[in-house]
């Protein structure tokens, strides 16, 4: 896996839809989904299938991240839209439904047509969507069980439907949810990429929406309009101030660790080793976001 992005906006574009998907080509998102899935109808997959094949290159020239979400990796269309895509080398593919036995399936046939073009091992990573309670429950299982993924996408709408409950603005229905992969992706060292906020028109609602995940350890969301690309990279992104101060406690403490001591004051305030990681980890995360 050659190729890493900062993952904080994702766009989800039909992959039928040739318009959307060049338009999507000079949009800010950090990545594009090309979608093979729920955004398509059942007669329009292999129109979408023969765009998204087509259009994998335009990305990459762009040196955009291009991701494509198949379909049900157990089914003929799910195994079809892999094999289709894969001479095209997009940067990952996401699983839908993911549980362990859908994850070994998709490595085992992307290794196998990764030989078959001589494609390097581990080049196309997976992101597996949990959007069902078995995989809530099971979710560090699910996302151990492939060395290839690279990050986790939460689908609340699904796991909504089969619990039989209403999808609200204010996600308290989806809480223990987003915990659960919050912890395991975290665990895992990877990307958290929140689910999407359908409401296109509540700018208010979907700022808070974002402010809940990042506050619980989401590191970036899948968007399903491009208004909302700017408002999720905005929130993602570390404020200037927050960058500037991190940089003087980190200055700080590496000073107090030079002279002995474990521990240092900065601004009133006694700062260790896992604050002054935190704030490592915040100015490495503005300083990648500053070489885009």
């Amino acid at each position: 896996m050659n190729y890493k992005s900062i993952r904080r906006s994702l766009l989800y574009v039909p992959g039928n839809s040739e318009k959307m998907i060049t338009k999507s080509l000079g949009l800010i998102a950090d990545s594009i989904i090309l979608d093979l899935e729920d955004a398509v109808s059942l007669t329009e997959k292999n129109l979408a299938r023969a765009n998204v094949k087509n259009s994998i290159a335009k990305f990459k020239e762009k040196n955009k991240e291009v991701i494509v979400r198949i379909n049900d990796i157990k089914t003929k269309t799910g195994i079809l839209d892999l094999e289709s895509i894969v001479e095209e080398l997009p940067n990952a593919i996401i699983v839908p439904k993911a549980d362990e036995e859908s994850l070994h399936i998709a490595d085992i046939l992307l290794k196998s047509t990764e030989k078959r073009y001589d494609i390097e091992d581990f080049e196309i990573s997976i992101i597996p969507l949990l959007e069902t309670s078995y995989s809530i429950v099971h979710a560090y299982n699910i996302l151990t069980s492939s060395d290839r993924i690279s990050a986790v996408q939460f689908g609340a709408e699904d796991l909504t439907k089969e619990l039989g409950i209403k999808r609200t603005n204010e996600g308290k229905e989806i809480e223990y949810a987003r915990n659960v992969i919050a912890q395991a992706g975290n665990a895992c060292k990877i990307d958290i990429l929140d689910t999407p906020y359908t409401d296109i028109d509540d700018n208010d609602g979907l700022s808070k929406d974002i402010l809940n995940a990042k506050n619980i350890g989401f590191t970036g969301k899948t968007c399903i309009h491009p208004s909302q690309i700017e408002i999720v990279n905005d929130i993602f992104t570390p404020k200037l101030e927050d960058v500037e101060n991190a940089r003087q406690l980190i200055h700080s403490f590496d000073e107090a660790v030079k002279n002995g001591k474990g521990v240092c004051m900065f601004e009133g305030k006694m700062i260790d080793n896992p604050i002054a990681d935190r704030a490592r980890k915040l100015v490495e995360k503005a300083d990648q976001i500053s070489s885009l």
